[in-house]
């Protein structure tokens, strides 16, 4: 049921008391020692006898073994209880002078009112009834579960051993209007997490109605041996136990908060959602203790953040692991009980979806082209295109893990260009992932970080100089949001020398404007988790014929970053770089129709320096205590640097279509330095109809 995950967070139901109206308990019991309270006592009048009597067959009293399951000692013997050190008051009730001659303990209704008096005289917040019957148990009982629930104390009572569809009386007050949010009633299931056969179902209590361990459990141990028992009168306690290790991790709860976090929490099992077997589910004590609903983090200018795991957020790639294995994002939140829990901040971020374009395959495109004479002896050009109707086979669409802004729409763009003498002016837009046709070779790691989806180019050529300049913006689409608009931008200068035939040079600086986070990251607005950042770059590639048939290529990036958000800043600017170098030669003489042979190492973007700094909410000493709030600085570099090698060939096919293979190993994948190494073989194949 999870009670460990309770007990590893220092849950145990210490200073939590649970009355056990019932037969009375064995207050010698070895595994009950320490754990029943002076105010145990028999409301039966004229007995004062609040010690249970032996079971049939010699088995301890009923009461015995449903107390043994809230609150057995963890002592290194027999078993343990689900709240070992909470405290039993054993309410004895029980009568022998039952009407069904099969019962040998029974309970009368008069009795109960008593015992719940005393509960609510005693100020006992969790009251275990194992008990039931056919009927309701009449206006007094009624007033008296009215009393209870005004003075906050919860009930577990078992749903009843008779295979029924909905569970006995008193349980079924669980959905009583009058009752309900105080009530769990509590059916049985196996060590298979399936219904016990014997268990009554939820049937018309399911709103208020889980499942525990109660098919062959253990109990009321002693020194040789223990009991094995089964029936829902020892499923209620497990959850009687759940409610106390609650109350005692949260002193701020209420019962009534309690119980619904054990219905809201509970492992759905049977049909989807709340059925009339399983009501809410299976009791899971360690699913109770996460945070329910959305987290908030208090930030010292007493805004909050709100946490979620189903943000969608993430991280750019240049950043790597940097968030994630920093513990200076660790802090406390409190959830939607207003329940105060430790809470990493780097969590809430996922992992970067790859950058690198190079792995991804060029896509067949339907490609249509218009060509007028335009005014000042310059010409028009419009040219649209979209991928083949098959986005099963566009890895890019089809992947989330690369590109989740995505749908699965097919991409489209429009390039308009007019050019006159040496000057060219463009404006392209795409839509669905299409990629901007306006890459220069210098700096083009920086603007594929916008992602955009409308760009401008002016270009102008003099002599062996091309001066270039171009800008776009970029709008995010994710799965189940909504489209935000102009959120990030890029401006780029570029000079590109023309040496001779075979060599030039480019040299490009511009700048970036990230509003959902730097070098790619992505974190909704309205998160109170934004990161806006500004980022400058430059960048230079070149082309050298090296003679006798080898070329080099190499290009270089550089960027400087800053970042202000609500609760995380740069203290120190991020410095970042990416560089490439590559060779290509002829290839004739290894056959297979070879044409050229291409090597390359590789460095993607990577924050080379930098800190972050965040003022977070300190974990207070004493649950209640006032937050206190400190500063924390970590680097903003990742652990690893990643290391691209990539071989790749062009080979011409006799039917004079070409084959292009191409190999990649990296290391660090995406700077995780503890990532193993990954690798990519691709290969495409075209022809000219």
């Amino acid at each position: 049921m999870g009670a460990i995950a309770a007990w590893n967070a220092g849950a145990t139901g210490s200073g939590i008391s649970v009355a056990v109206v019932d037969s009375g308990i064995n207050f010698a019991q070895a595994d009950l020692q320490g754990r029943i309270s002076p105010l145990s006592t028999d409301v039966v009048v004229g007995r004062n006898n609040p010690s249970g009597t032996i079971g049939p067959e010699g088995q301890p009293a009923h009461g015995t073994n449903v107390a043994g399951i809230i609150a057995s000692n963890f002592n290194g013997t027999g078993t343990i209880g689900v709240a070992y050190e909470s405290t039993i008051v054993s309410i004895r009730t029980d009568v022998s002078d039952c009407t069904d001659p099969e019962d040998t303990v029974c309970f009368k209704s008069g009795d109960l009112v008593r015992a719940i008096d005393y509960a609510i005289l005693h100020r006992i917040p969790v009251v275990n009834m194992s008990l039931g019957g056919s009927g309701p148990l009449g206006a007094s009982f009624e007033a008296a579960l009215a009393r209870a629930v005004a003075a906050g104390i919860v009930f577990t009572i078992s749903a009843g051993n008779e295979s029924g569809v909905d569970p006995e009386w008193p349980g079924r007050y669980a959905t009583d209007p009058r009752f309900a949010g105080n009530i769990i009633v509590v059916g049985a299931h196996d060590s298979a997490n399936q219904i016990a056969d014997f268990s009554n179902r939820a049937g018309i209590s399911r709103e208020a109605y889980i499942s525990a361990a109660g098919a062959g459990v253990l109990t009321s141990c002693d020194s040789t041996s223990c009991w094995r028992i089964s029936g829902t009168s020892f499923s209620a306690p497990a959850v009687a136990g759940a409610l106390a290790l609650l109350l005692d991790a949260f002193p701020n709860l209420t019962g009534r908060q309690a119980v619904d976090i054990l219905l809201r929490t509970a492992r759905d099992a049977g049909d989807t959602g709340t059925d009339v077997i399983y009501g809410r589910g299976l009791l899971d004590i360690a699913q109770a203790f996460q945070p329910v609903g959305t987290t908030s983090v208090a930030t010292v200018s007493g805004a909050s953040v709100a946490v979620t795991s189903q943000r969608f957020a993430y991280t750019g790639a240049a950043l790597g692991d940097a968030l994630r294995v920093a513990e200076g994002l660790n802090t406390v939140g409190h959830d939607e009980y207003d329940r105060l829990f430790r809470v990493n901040l780097a969590e809430s971020f996922g992992v970067a979806p790859r950058g690198d374009r190079a792995r991804m395959p060029e896509l067949q495109r339907e490609q249509a082209t218009l060509r007028v004479d335009a005014p000042f002896g310059g010409q028009l050009s419009l040219t649209s295109s979209v991928t083949h109707d098959d986005s099963v086979y566009d890895p890019a669409a089809a992947s989330a893990s690369i590109t989740p802004w995505l749908d699965e729409r097919r991409r489209q763009d429009m390039l308009v260009e007019f050019s006159a003498g040496n000057g060219l002016v463009a404006v392209w837009q795409g839509r669905n992932g299409a990629r901007s046709p306006f890459e220069l070779g210098a700096g083009d790691g920086f603007a594929s970080l916008a992602q955009v989806d409308r760009a401008w180019m002016g270009a102008v050529q003099l002599g062996q100089l091309t001066f270039t300049a171009d800008a776009g913006v970029g709008d995010r689409t994710m799965p189940f949001k909504a489209a935000e608009d102009d959120v990030s931008r890029y401006s780029r200068f570029a000079m590109n020398w023309q040496a001779t035939p075979g060599a030039n040079v480019t040299f490009a600086a511009g700048g970036l404007d990230e509003r959902m986070g730097p070098l790619g990251s992505y974190v909704p607005f309205g998160s109170g988790m934004e990161m806006p950042s500004q980022t400058t770059f430059a960048g230079v590639s070149g082309r050298v014929d090296l003679g006798s048939g080898l070329w080099l290529d190499a290009e270089m990036g550089w960027a400087r970053t800053d970042m202000e958000g609500n609760f995380l800043a740069l203290s120190e600017q991020a410095m970042s770089s990416s560089w490439k170098l590559g060779l290509t030669t002829f290839c004739k003489q290894l056959g297979f129709g070879c044409q050229s042979l291409t090597w390359s190492v590789s460095q993607p973007l990577r924050v080379e320096s930098g800190e972050f700094s965040a003022m977070l909410a300190d974990a207070p000493l004493e649950y209640f205590d006032a937050l206190t709030f400190s500063e924390r600085r970590f680097s903003a570099s990742p652990t690893g640097r990643q290391i691209d090698m990539s071989l790749g060939s062009l080979h011409a096919l006799p039917d004079g279509s070409q084959l292009a293979l191409r190999a990649i190993v990296t290391r660090d994948d995406r700077h995780v330095r503890s990532a193993p190494p990954a690798y990519a073989l691709m290969g495409s194949w075209r022809a000219t109809f």
